[in-house]
């Protein structure tokens, strides 16, 4: 039997070297992130909650009459624990829904009893993790950020060519 590289009984055959370059493609296209696959971050969670309805596309309280008024983030001197408190457990009597999964049932809310939760459509559809990021987002990009610039919106946005931040 030959030992040669291209030899019958050899194990580098050219068939068995295609095979194996395939299946490890397969592997690594498995394994590896793609570009298709969109990363979860503070700005796609303040979309996916809707949180502009209330407070703007740019967290600036716009005022839009169509839209229950949030108050403009931008001028909150809420600290950390007390933004995600906020996000987490809403604003009881308020518009301000809460987001955290099992908030009031799992998790106590401003020092109250476990028990049964606001009754408020859509709520609790966010993980701690995904709430802290949330947060720490409108701490980077909303609290404290009274200037709106291009960079900024497009924190929001997505694009700094947007038309939304093209006037800044």
């Amino acid at each position: 039997m030959s030992n040669s590289v291209n030899g019958a009984g050899s194990p580098f055959r050219p068939a068995r070297l295609a095979i194996l370059s395939v299946a490890a493609g397969a592997f690594l296209a498995l394994a590896l992130p793609t570009h298709a696959q969109p990363v979860e971050s503070g700005a796609t969670i303040w979309q996916q909650a809707g949180c502009f309805n209330c407070h703007g596309n740019l967290a600036a309280g716009d005022g839009d009459a169509a839209y229950p008024p949030g108050p403009n983030l931008r001028r909150s001197r809420l600290d950390r624990d007390q933004l995600i408190e906020t996000i987490a457990c809403g604003r009881p009597s308020t518009a301000m829904p809460f987001h955290l999964r099992g908030a009031y049932t799992e998790v106590a809310c401003y020092g109250l009893p476990l028990g049964a939760p606001p009754d408020v459509p859509d709520a609790g559809q966010f993980s701690a993790e995904q709430v802290e990021m949330l947060s720490d987002f409108l701490l980077e990009h909303a609290l404290g950020v009274t200037r709106i610039t291009r960079e900024n919106c497009a924190a929001f946005v997505g694009d700094a060519n947007n038309p939304m931040c093209l006037q800044y």
